[in-house]
């Protein structure tokens, strides 16, 4: 059986590579099924979920080992339920967490530490969340959310909170979002990037579900097709559950939990 850890491994790396340092071990407050890790280069920091103990760890970057976190945000105040992802502001800095059980995505400083509450809280019935990955554009002042019912993609204003309905909903047929397993933007182009599982057209001959990696507009709305898309047997995608870009290279990063593997693409395109 897997045991929790982070491993970072070199940008070349293929095959079966050694991670060039891994976080492990009980000290680490770390659990299993960790699905959002997100690396805040500002800060130079790893931000990472517990969802059995419902807090949020904060690691120095160079942290190896059993090395404890620099802060732990856990509590009756934070109401924090099983949280599963989240997605780090560092110029605003603010982390947001997007919990689907409560229909809601609570916003906690990114300094905070403890049993502390919410900044703000997005939620209520205009706002249609049950949200399972989000990512924040602090350029642009943007939340966006994959949703999963109604299965679609959120554009919310960065400092939304209470009962506000989205600016736009991407969603439908042609749309074909399924499960949202990752969400990134790239805010020099107003883009959003999402991992899509469960996709409803796309069909194998066996009546399988194909996944995808798709691109939209920050502006697109209602049954809007992706305008670029990483899908089908070359690819290589199973089912896709975590995202990252690096516009410097062209490059993105794909987590596939079924082949248990890191993919890279170039897809310079989309930059």
């Amino acid at each position: 059986m897997s045991h929790p850890r982070i491993a970072a491994f070199a940008r070349l790396a293929n095959g079966n590579a050694e991670p060039l340092q891994a976080i492990e071990g009980q000290a680490t407050g770390l659990g299993r099924t960790m699905h959002g890790v997100v690396y805040d280069e500002v800060h130079d920091e790893i931000v990472v979920t517990n969802p059995f103990a419902e807090a949020i760890l904060f690691f120095s970057a160079n942290a190896s080992g059993e090395e404890p976190p620099l802060r732990v945000i856990q509590g009756s105040k934070t109401y924090l339920n099983r949280p599963d992802t989240l997605a780090v502001d560092p110029i605003h800095n603010e982390v947001f967490v997007p919990l689907r059980n409560l229909g809601a995505v609570l916003v906690f400083p990114r300094d905070g530490n403890g049993n502390i509450a919410p900044l703000r809280i997005l939620y209520g019935p205009k706002t249609q969340l049950k949200p399972n990955r989000l990512a924040v554009d602090p350029v642009n002042d943007l939340l966006v959310v994959g949703n999963i019912d109604p299965p679609a993609l959120m554009v919310f204003n960065r400092t939304d909170q209470g009962d506000v309905p989205p600016k736009t909903i991407i969603t439908g047929p042609k749309a074909d979002i399924g499960a949202v397993q990752a969400v990134r933007v790239y805010p020099p182009r107003k883009q959003i990037i999402a991992a899509i599982t469960d996709s409803r057209v796309f069909q194998t001959g066996g009546g399988g579900q194909i996944p995808f990696i798709g691109v939209w507009n920050y502006t697109d709305h209602g049954d809007v097709a992706p305008k670029a898309i990483i899908q089908g047997p070359d690819s290589g995608l199973k089912r896709p559950r975590g995202v990252a870009l690096n516009a410097e290279k062209k490059e993105i990063y794909v987590v596939d939990m079924r082949r248990n593997a890191l993919l890279t693409f170039s897809w310079p395109e989309i930059f």
